[in-house]
């Protein structure tokens, strides 16, 4: 009877792990997005202009952006945001950047904000390349250098978008993004209760590791990439940005910012940051139109 009652409870753990795994194999890709229809306040609130575009990637899905012009420009940056809410809360990352001379395009992923469509990997994919051909395509761009600014998981869109795409591109920062869409679950799994550890074995079957950060970089060799990432981001471990900087090419570089938690650099320490992103931006740029 003993023999009985312990095969009885082998096989519930057994129904209830494969219920689990069922569950998680249906919401595992999707949990790297987190979308809002709900739109913060504007960026003219903040008496910063800014202009409500559209576009449309090359599916079908219409898109929604911001294009927000500085006074006598000397270059533009794409915005590539992270996997929440949606670019209404992202702008604040760049809104400053129009006062230093440098227009601003952001935009939603699909089902994001305004966005139409539903949020997949190779989709955001599309969305970033129609985001490249529509920033290339507002008026006086194609005369200025052209850089994308790409956070968290906006970093792995951005990477493989640009690898993809024709539009030149000057530069590119690439904010506390992970390596791999399975490196960073399997870092998330050690984090669960020591009787869920078994799920790390099906980590492969359950979420796919196609179009990865890693993945593009062997395509952008001649592009110089700052890979910013903080040193006690609780979300994204500051080592998958030093995974990333090994594959790129020999003009990128790191900079892991100290006491720095996850893309909350930028606010906490602005007069340090800032004057380092516009540095590098400045030093990217064709040397005809250097300062």
């Amino acid at each position: 009877m003993a023999a009985i009652g312990s095969l009885k409870k082998l096989i519930l753990r057994g129904c209830c792990l494969l219920a689990g795994l069922l569950l998680w194999s249906g919401c595992a890709n999707r949990i790297f997005y987190q979308p809002s229809r709900r739109m913060a306040p504007t960026p003219d609130t903040r008496d910063i202009t800014f202009e409500e575009l559209s576009f449309t990637a090359s599916d079908g899905v219409l898109l929604s952006a911001w294009w927000l012009p500085a006074q006598n420009p000397k270059g533009t940056i794409l915005h590539f945001h992270g996997n929440a809410q949606n670019m209404s809360t992202h702008v604040q990352y760049v809104e400053w950047l129009p006062a230093q001379g440098y227009n601003v395009f952001v935009f939603d992923y699909r089902g994001y904000g305004k966005s139409h469509g539903v949020p997949d990997r190779k989709g955001l994919i599309r969305d970033g390349m129609a985001a490249l051909k529509a920033v290339s395509q507002q008026p006086g761009v194609s005369e200025l250098p052209l850089y994308v600014w790409a956070q968290s998981l906006g970093g792995t869109v951005g990477l493989q978008a640009m690898a993809r795409s024709s539009v030149p591109v000057n530069a590119a920062i690439i904010d506390s993004t992970f390596s791999s869409y399975g490196k960073i679950t399997s870092d998330k799994l050690k984090q669960f209760p020591w009787y869920l550890q078994p799920l790390r074995l099906f980590r492969p079957a359950l979420v796919s590791s196609s179009y990865n950060a890693q993945d593009a970089l062997p395509l952008l060799q001649d592009l110089p990439i700052l890979f910013m990432h903080g040193q006690n981001d609780p979300v994204i471990p500051d080592s998958h940005s030093q995974a990333l900087h090994k594959l790129a090419p020999d003009n990128s570089s790191l900079w892991i910012i100290p006491e720095a938690g996850h893309c909350d650099a930028i606010f906490r320490y602005p007069e340090q940051i800032q004057p380092k992103i516009i540095e590098f931006f400045e030093a990217s740029a064709p040397d005809k139109l250097k300062p």
